[in-house]
């Protein structure tokens, strides 16, 4: 009978699973940060030649968004700057990069933390999907489509480490 066997399969994934890579089990554990609530959501819409990062930090300024999420992002633009890690040194060392030309948003989001956005994205155009670590300058070709959601609750802010990387921690 192949049920026995499948559910056999599916419990040792499981086992493997729940007990991770040998490296995991010697990482730090995550910090969590609960207590956090959806205060409100906006929704931004971008027409041709607004500039992308620009129009959500002034969102984020007008409604005064000190702690939050972009959660989706829809649209096309005509130029877009980015920078992605380069390197697996301790310290960051990035890449920026320029692309012009039209390109579809497959996905942008983020956490806002002290009314400062960390945000991603994911781009594609007819060559293929690339992305990284969104910059100012990205210009929308016709149309872009964002959600963002306003918390309340414990805020959050970022902090430099050892490492010099800015990392999540109560404010």
């Amino acid at each position: 009978m192949r049920i026995p066997r499948l559910f056999g399969c599916i419990a040792g994934a499981l086992a493997l699973w729940t007990a991770g890579p040998a490296s995991a089990q010697h990482a730090n554990p995550p910090n969590v940060f609960g207590g956090a609530q959806i205060q409100e959501i906006y929704r931004l819409r971008l027409d041709r030649g607004d500039l992308l990062l620009e129009s959500i930090e002034k969102a984020i300024r007008d409604y005064h968004i000190s702690d939050g999420a972009v959660l989706t992002a829809a649209g096309s633009l005509q130029e877009c700057t980015f920078h992605a890690v380069s390197s697996l040194a301790a310290k960051p060392e990035d890449k920026f990069m320029t692309r012009k030309g039209p390109m579809e948003i497959l996905n942008i989001n983020g956490l806002i933390a002290a009314g400062e956005p960390h945000l991603h994205m994911t781009l594609s155009n007819l060559s293929g999907a690339f992305g990284g670590h969104l910059e100012k300058g990205c210009k929308v070709l016709y149309r872009a489509e964002l959600t963002i959601a306003k918390f309340s609750g414990t805020p959050l802010e970022r902090k430099l480490n050892a490492e010099n990387v800015g990392v999540l921690q109560k404010k």
